[in-house]
């Protein structure tokens, strides 16, 4: 009792000691014998000293005889304590490893842990025969503790002991037995392994047994691994598409022709995946019957596999799918020359330019741009005005290059979109000549300020010289030019000027439940779709502005007969489109639409009262309306699919022959007071009265 006492006033000066102190207080220490570990030990578990006194002492204080002392505090509840008796005894050497072998069967698991770790790190395998009889110990935990340390180390002995155990009468033992082998990555074990292969239950297991054989085995190994492309669980497909490449080679490819017509997708795409995986030519003709499959990630990788595989005789073969009737078909093989370069294909890839399908054409410009033949200029420029492709003509054409490609540019520069503008001027920046140069010039002019940056920084690269925006006007503008011009602009405001305008809201109803139920990239496609077919109708009216709301526009015309267009049109359109696609696909529109003055910020956007009635009628119900003499009944105004208009809007339409209004009733509009009639528009029927809506 009075040593403790003197143990701890000892190490209770530790913290403020100087090192000869701590030197003395260590010497103090090491006299009273192993009593001194533990006080020492507590004064780091309290945080009394700190971790490198700690430290320190233990290694004055270590000695083999006091061994068993140290191994107990391997099994301590605090981590850092276990760590300063694990770090103390392994200075001790490899000469400690015999004497730590017995502790694989203590009784804490703890201890037995943090011994074998030890083991682990100091030992040879010349230990391996004095651990193997832990791994017929009765106690399981005995026999993992046993098992790990026998995988460390990786002999024929550690094999020879551990596989027994793969049939123990124990589950549990017979399962770490399966994981050890697997763990020691021994070609002898496959036998062993593979016997397991087709009773093995468990996924996690049967996938590291399968990624075992995949690492460790040959073709013939890899074979039998097949039919685990088709298990139910993904993890398990997924490690035998990994194991099947990892070993096979030419000789599985008949093994898998049958997996790739297989039923299920799942298995297709795993037997694909593994055809692309070994890249072999003897797998093409397998691979382009799956550009045929129904399943689009089959056709995708697919076309990947034999894009690296490449060839003339591929190439062949696939240019005849070209004009398949099937859509998926014609995508995948026109994508597979998007990757491959093939003059042969130039004139079939020309044909697909007037391809129904939008995603089809858009690749063949690719393709065509790829090949670098200047026949290909003039049929992809005759798609400047296509909406759905027109994103991928600037790089095709910048990658044909020549002076030809600026005909069909100059159109692109005066796009609506300003990407498109900037793509068109990146590829006009590729040209060298005057004529070219002429075009970046106007394009300094360009509203937007990243284009206006963007040809000013050409134009000094191109000239050698710095040019300000006031040099290309003056230029632009000097008198007897007669290269200004090339480039049509659309309407632009100037910030803080004041318009008269109709403005237009369009909202996608019900945005929000279709993210909600279907993800946002539903949301996402549908909102692409509604820019697709909104923009070019507004833009054939003489768009002056147009901002996303993220599910929806508002848009900016000279005069209401203009909006009205759009919205009605956009709305036929949108009945006709809805037609033909799924339920979770369709779109439902709200427009709105008023007139008054607005206001031009710094940014171009479109602020005043005016704006803000067109937002608060699109979203009037039928719970708000005040009924009106001649107007409709609540039930009667629609949901969606409908344009609704305020009364400064009906009397700009009241001559206006393609268009008749009808009162909905009087609403009330959040920031504006009193009651304010709103009026549902529809095309005119061609008798006078009201088309159906």
């Amino acid at each position: 009792m009075f040593e403790g006492r003197k143990i701890k006033r000892a190490l209770a000066r530790v913290p403020k000691a100087e090192e000869g102190e701590k030197r003395a207080i260590a010497d103090e220490l090491v006299s009273y014998g192993d009593l001194a570990i533990m006080y020492t030990a507590d004064e780091l578990r309290y945080n009394r000293i700190l971790y490198a006194d700690a430290a320190h002492l233990f290694r004055r204080l270590y000695k083999r005889d006091y061994l068993d002392k140290f191994v107990q505090g391997l099994g301590d509840p605090k981590e850092n304590i276990r760590l300063l008796f694990k770090e103390t005894i392994s200075k001790g050497g490899p000469g400690v490893v015999p004497l730590l072998i017995p502790y694989l069967a203590h009784e804490n698991h703890m201890t037995r842990r943090m011994a074998g770790e030890i083991i682990c790190e100091l030992g040879d395998p010349s230990i391996v025969e004095k651990v193997v009889p832990f791994a017929r110990h009765q106690n399981r935990d005995v026999k993992k503790s046993a098992m790990d340390v026998l995988c460390a180390f990786k002999s024929p002995v550690a094999t020879a002991a551990i596989l027994p155990l793969m049939d123990d009468a124990d589950s549990w033992v017979r399962r770490k037995a399966i994981e050890a082998i697997c763990k020691l990555k021994d070609p002898a074990t496959l036998p062993a392994l593979k016997e397991r292969l087709p009773d093995e239950k468990d996924a996690a297991t049967l996938t590291q047994i399968i990624g075992v054989i995949g690492e460790s085995g040959g073709p013939a190994d890899a074979r039998e691994l097949i039919p685990f492309i088709r298990h139910q669980d993904m993890i398990v497909r997924q490690a035998a598409v990994d194991a099947v490449i990892a070993a096979g080679d030419a000789s599985v490819i008949p093994a898998l022709i049958t997996v790739v017509s297989d039923e299920d997708v799942n298995a297709r795409r795993g037997a694909v995946a593994v055809l692309n995986g070994l890249k072999d030519s003897r797998s093409a003709s397998t691979l382009i019957q799956a550009l045929k499959d129904g399943d689009w990630w089959v056709r995708e990788a697919a076309t990947e596999a034999l894009s690296d595989l490449g060839g003339g005789k591929i190439s062949a073969m696939i240019m005849e799918l070209l004009h398949d009737p099937d859509e998926g078909v014609r995508r995948s093989a026109v994508e597979f020359y998007c990757r491959v370069r093939d003059p042969a294909a130039f004139d079939h890839l020309l044909a697909l330019l007037e391809d129904t399908d939008w995603w089809t054409r858009e690749k063949a410009i690719i393709a065509l741009g790829l090949i670098k033949d200047p026949r290909a200029i003039e049929p992809i420029g005759k798609l400047t005005g296509d909406r759905e492709v027109v994103w991928s003509i600037p790089k095709a054409l910048a990658t044909i290059g020549g002076e030809a490609i600026l005909k069909p540019l100059t159109a692109l520069l005066s796009h609506a979109q300003k990407q498109v503008r900037l793509e068109a001027l990146r590829a006009v920046a590729t040209v060298e000549g005057d004529a070219a140069l002429d075009l970046v010039k106007e394009m300094a002019r360009d509203p937007d300020g990243e284009i206006m940056s963007f040809a000013l920084k050409q134009l000094r690269e191109k000239t050698g010289r710095i040019w300000l925006i006031e040099d290309v006007t003056a230029e632009l503008d000097r008198p007897g030019r007669k290269t200004g011009g090339l480039v049509k602009r659309r309407f632009q405001a100037k910030p803080g000027e004041r318009l008269s305008e109709a403005i237009m809201v369009v909202d996608m109803a019900r945005s929000t439940d279709i993210a909600d139920t279907y993800g946002d990239g539903l949301a996402f496609e549908l909102s692409g779709a509604l820019t697709e077919l909104i923009i070019p109708l507004a833009e054939e009216e003489g768009l002056q502005f147009a901002k996303s709301t993220g599910d929806g526009y508002l848009m900016t015309f000279a005069d209401p007969r203009r909006a009205i267009r759009v919205a009605l049109r956009a709305l036929d359109l949108c009945r006709a489109r809805n037609e033909q696609t799924e339920a979770k696909r369709i779109i439902n529109l709200r427009f709105s639409l008023n007139v008054g003055e607005t206001r031009v910020d710094t940014t171009g956007d479109r602020l005043g009262a005016a704006v803000n009635m067109a937002f608060r009628i699109e979203g009037v119900k039928k719970e708000g309306m005040t009924p009106a003499p001649g107007g409709m009944a609540p039930d009667e105004l629609p949901e969606v699919n409908r344009v609704l208009v305020t009364e400064a809007v009906s009397k700009e339409l009241a001559n206006y022959p393609e268009v008749t209004l009808r009162l909905t009733g009087f609403f009330e509009l959040k920031g504006f007071t009193g009651l304010h009639r709103v009026y549902q528009a529809r095309w005119a029927a061609p008798d006078g009265g009201a088309a159906a809506a």
